[in-house]
């Protein structure tokens, strides 16, 4: 379910869900930070499984939503780890003014994380705005929504040709 991906990093790979009727594969990265805690990015559906991996790895801390459509199963991780400082793109609060947003991400990585984890904030889109992050340990950037290839496969029809024709799809 977890794996390690490079020093500290760690992927989760989660369900496929609906956006706009495109199916999209959901996957979490995690970090565990030079204090010990751990910083958890975008999320996944929450399962007894991946609940015991994250705590294996360490005290979960930092709860991170990178841009406004990644917010679906935030209200599961708050409820499990209260105690976990959950933090918000440019955006997202207003959206989800049923969570309680404890920052909101800006250009500068929250101290917290600020060792480990460098970030930014990518704008110009009229449909996104987006936090990237760059995790220094294992000198890998934490992208979602900026760089994405869907399978041509699973991509058919009139939804598959959107898909191919906005750049999307690729083997």
């Amino acid at each position: 379910m977890v794996e390690e991906f490079g020093p500290s990093l760690y992927l989760a790979d989660g369900p496929t869900v609906p956006f706009l009727g495109f199916p999209y594969p959901t996957r979490m990265a995690l970090v565990r930070l030079s204090d010990g805690g751990v910083w958890v990015w975008s999320p996944i559906a929450l399962t007894p499984e991946l609940e015991s991996a994250v705590d294996s790895i360490g005290p979960l801390r930092h709860i991170v939503s990178p841009n406004k459509i990644h917010h679906l199963f935030l209200k599961d991780w708050v409820e499990r780890w209260p105690e976990a400082r959950l933090h918000a793109p440019p955006g997202l609060a207003r959206r989800r003014p049923d969570l309680r947003f404890d920052a909101e991400l800006g250009e500068e990585a929250d101290p917290a994380w600020a060792v480990d984890i460098d970030q930014t904030i990518f704008r110009g889109s009229i449909a996104m705005t987006e936090v990237a992050f760059f995790h220094r340990p294992s000198r890998t950037a934490i992208l979602c929504d900026l760089v994405q290839r869907h399978d041509p496969a699973l991509m058919k029809g009139l939804k598959g040709m959107v898909m191919r024709l906005d750049g999307l799809v690729a083997s």
